[in-house]
């Protein structure tokens, strides 16, 4: 598990200094302040449980 962690860690951060090195070399644009408002993000959600379900299920 510690060694599949580590492998995605490290590809993610390969690819990450590969994009910057690349945008420094001047293959990608400079990104404009007034578009950061609508970055894409990884979503997160919470899952919203009656008290009722939290209280009496089996999870």
């Amino acid at each position: 598990m510690k060694l599949k962690r580590k492998e995605l860690r490290q590809k993610e951060e390969k690819v990450l200094l590969t994009f910057l090195k690349q945008t420094r070399k001047g293959k990608y644009a400079r990104i404009d302040e007034s578009s950061l408002p609508y970055l894409r993000l990884k979503e997160q959600r919470e899952e919203d449980y009656s008290e009722d379900e939290y209280y009496y299920s089996i999870r």
